[in-house]
C-alpha cells in the first residue's frame, strides 16, 4: 500500500514501514496481545506502521514539506522480500519524479526509548541461504564398510567450512556462516543413504559475500571428494547488504539533534539482514534503529526482536513519528 502527503516543488522523499508479523505465539500477557495463535508481531512493525501513520498526520496537518512524501506501507519483509515486490510493481514511479532519497525507522529493545543507532556504510548484513545435501550409500550400522556414511562426512564439512572461513575471509571484511538445522537418518542402527546441513551465509559487502559462497562450495565438494561421496551444494540468494548513505547519514544526525533526539553514531553494524537494502541499492537514504526497550527492563536482558515475550515501550512511537517527519521536511 502507497499513500503520497502532498508538498513543494521538491523531489519527492519516500518513507517505509513494515507490516507483517512473525509464526509465533505470542507470550506477553499484554491485554492487545495476538489472540490468533502462531502469528505475533514479535519484530516491532506493529510500531513502524503505527510511527508512519503519526508521520503522515503531522506531515498532511502541518506546514507543507518541502517535496510530495511518498509512505511506503510494506508487507513481506520477514523473508518474503517484499521491498523487492514493490519496486518491482513500480513503487519509485508513484510519482513523475522518483524520490531523491529514503528513510526507515525498526525499533529494537538493546537500546533505551527514544534514543537512535545508526552509522554510514554498512548497517547490515546480507543473508543467503545454504542447503548441502551429502549422498552415500546406505547400510547397516555394524558394517559401515560396507556402506558409504554419509553422516560422518556431513559433520566434516560443518567443521571444515567453519575453520575455512576464519582462515581465508578477513575479520575485517567478515562472513558469518551458521548451519543451524542438521539431518540424517530415522533410526539408530541403519547408516542413512543421505545427510543434509540447512544454514545461513552473512557478509557485509558484495566481494565477501561472493568470495563466501564460493569458499562453501569448494569446501563441501572437497571433503565429499576425499571420501568418495556426492555432495550437492545449492545457496540461495536472500537479501542484500544493508548501506547507508554517507550524506543522508549526516542529514539524520543534524535534523535528529536539531528535533531534540538523540541519535548517536553506531560502533559497528548488525549481521542481521533487512529488505529495505533492495531500496537502499536504487535510492541514496538510510536506516536507523529506534530504541523501544520498556523502562523497567535492562536494555542488555530484555526480551529482544523475534522473542515470543518481548514487548516494546510504545512511547517510542512519538519519537519515531517525528523522526520520520523531520526527515521528510528537512
Amino acid at each position: 500500500m502507497v499513500a503520497v502527503v502532498r508538498g513543494g516543488d521538491a523531489a519527492p522523499r519516500l518513507l517505509r514501514a513494515d507490516m507483517d508479523a512473525l509464526p509465533m505465539t505470542e507470550e506477553t500477557d499484554l491485554e492487545f496481545a495476538s489472540t490468533t495463535g502462531n502469528t505475533m508481531h514479535a519484530c516491532g512493525h506493529d510500531l513502524h506502521t503505527a510511527m508512519l501513520l503519526g508521520a503522515a498526520r503531522l506531515l498532511a496537518e502541518g506546514s507543507p514539506p518541502p517535496g510530495p512524501v511518498i509512505l511506503m506501507f510494506q508487507p513481506g519483509e520477514e523473508g518474503a522480500h517484499g521491498a523487492k515486490f514493490m519496486l518491482e510493481e513500480g513503487l519509485l514511479k508513484t510519482l513523475e519524479v522518483e524520490p531523491e532519497r529514503a528513510f526507515a525507522i525498526h525499533v529494537f529493545t538493546w537500546l533505551p526509548t527514544g534514543v537512535v543507532g545508526c552509522r554510514p556504510g554498512p548497517l547490515m548484513a546480507s543473508s543467503d541461504e545454504v542447503k548441502i545435501r551429502v549422498v552415500g550409500r546406505g547400510g547397516h550400522a555394524s558394517a559401515p564398510h560396507r556402506a558409504a556414511d554419509p553422516v560422518p562426512v556431513a559433520a566434516e564439512i560443518l567443521l571444515a567450512i567453519q575453520a575455512a572461513v576464519t582462515r581465508q575471509i578477513s575479520v575485517f571484511e567478515p562472513a558469518v556462516v551458521t548451519f543451524g538445522h542438521i539431518g540424517a537418518g530415522t533410526v539408530h542402527n541403519v547408516i542413512p543413504e543421505s545427510a543434509f546441513l540447512h544454514g545461513t551465509v552473512r557478509a557485509l559487502s558484495e566481494l565477501t559475500r561472493a568470495k563466501a559462497h564460493g569458499l562453501i562450495r569448494q569446501v563441501a565438494a572437497g571433503v565429499g571428494s576425499a571420501h568418495g561421496l556426492q555432495v550437492d551444494t545449492t545457496i540461495d540468494k536472500g537479501y542484500p547488504v544493508t548501506g547507508n548513505d554517507p550524506g543522508e547519514f549526516n542529514r539524520l544526525m543534524r535534523v535528529g539533534g536539531a528535533t531534540g533526539i538523540d541519535v548517536v553514531e553506531m560502533d559497528a553494524p548488525l549481521m542481521g539482514s533487512e529488505d529495505w537494502s533492495y531500496v537502499l541499492a536504487r535510492v541514496p537514504g538510510t536506516m536507523a534503529f529506534l530504541g523501544a526497550c520498556p523502562p523497567e527492563l535492562d536494555p542488555e536482558e530484555a526480551p529482544t526482536n523475534h522473542s515470543n515475550r518481548v514487548r516494546f515501550e510504545e512511547e517510542a512511537m512519538a519519537t519515531g513519528a517525528a523522526l520520520y517527519a523531520a526527515v521528510a521536511s528537512d
